[in-house]
């Protein structure tokens, strides 16, 4: 069993934290199931820091673990309750295992082993490079999955890996310029000193026959460090409403939408939190890539390389 995650910076979060390290173990098959009284046991096995050896078995903290080990299962109940037959995993009473019949599960595990590298910082030994690439690619095909686009119409424009994707030109005065015109949408200003991608890691737009401006555009930035999403919304006075609009990157007709695609849980945001935030982009969190990815045929090379990267990442979950 691989060790359980330290504890999160608010009590809440410990629920979201022990269910995703109980998913970390039945999708990487270090465990067949899991059960309350699985977890329970595990992390009564595990001191807190000011306690010493008599106190380890003590009726008070057994039942503080049990709690911990029942809330981290409501958590997975939920998750199960809106992904229904799709989950990964299956609860039946208080035991946890892997659903069968899902559709494949690689995309999913991927998701589950970038938020391992927040439960582990700096443990798994992974500085991003890959990793970020590939979420920027996940992230291009979800935002077009979600909105129905067709492949030709997605593009990595993030900067991770130290280039773009879909042949794209690495300046961005070229590649704004080549973008725009595929687009059929007319390019905008680019300050010799601007560089990178000004968080839009992908776009994906559905457009008209006409190959005229004014269509749907989605913008999606991409984030594997926890709790960026809320900060890392693409810029609006480069790609939505700077003014005059010749000023944008993209002078696009109709207003884009934006996005922010990240491996943890919305749920780890209190609803009324979530409600609340100055924040006006579509947030996909893990659970919803995986809504919008699972019945989506991806290329098969990056199917490759992403389970290259979770079977090295994998190897050095700590136990």
């Amino acid at each position: 069993m691989f060790a359980p995650p330290r504890p999160g910076d608010q009590p809440f979060h410990d629920a979201v934290r022990l269910a995703d390290w109980v998913e970390l173990n039945l999708l990487m098959e270090e465990e067949a199931s899991l059960s309350i009284a699985d977890v329970t046991d595990e992390l009564a096995d595990i001191p807190p820091d000011d306690s010493d050896d008599s106190e380890r078995r003590s009726s008070g903290y057994w039942e503080s673990a049990e709690r911990n080990a029942e809330s981290a299962f409501t958590e997975l109940r939920q998750r199960s309750e809106w992904l229904e037959d799709h989950y990964a995993l299956e609860i039946l009473r208080d035991v946890a295992t892997p659903r069968n019949g899902v559709a494949p599960l690689d995309i999913y595990k991927f998701l589950v082993l970038l938020r391992a590298r927040q439960l582990y910082p700096n443990e798994l030994q992974d500085d991003g490079k890959e990793s970020g690439l590939l979420f920027e690619e996940l992230a291009k095909h979800a935002i077009g999955a979600y909105m129905g686009s067709k492949r030709e119409h997605r593009v990595r424009f993030g900067v991770a890996g130290g280039g773009r994707g879909d042949g794209l030109p690495q300046p961005l005065g070229e590649a704004v310029g080549e973008l725009s015109n595929r687009m059929f949408e007319e390019a905008g200003v680019v300050n010799s000193g601007d560089r990178g991608d000004f968080k839009a890691d992908a776009l994906s737009w559905k457009p008209f026959r006409d190959q005229r401006p004014g269509q749907l555009v989605l913008i999606g930035q991409a984030t594997i460090s926890e709790g960026r999403w809320v900060h890392d919304e693409p810029p609006p006075n480069r790609w939505t409403d700077r003014r005059p609009p010749d000023a944008r990157l993209i002078r696009f007709l109709a207003r884009p939408l934006t996005a922010v695609a990240f491996p943890e849980t919305l749920s780890l945001t209190p609803p009324n939190t979530l409600q609340g935030l100055p924040f006006s982009s579509i947030p996909f969190d893990r659970l919803r890539l995986w809504e919008v990815l699972r019945d989506e045929i991806l290329p098969e090379d990056l199917v490759k390389r992403i389970n290259d990267w979770g079977s090295q990442v994998g190897a050095r979950l700590p136990k």
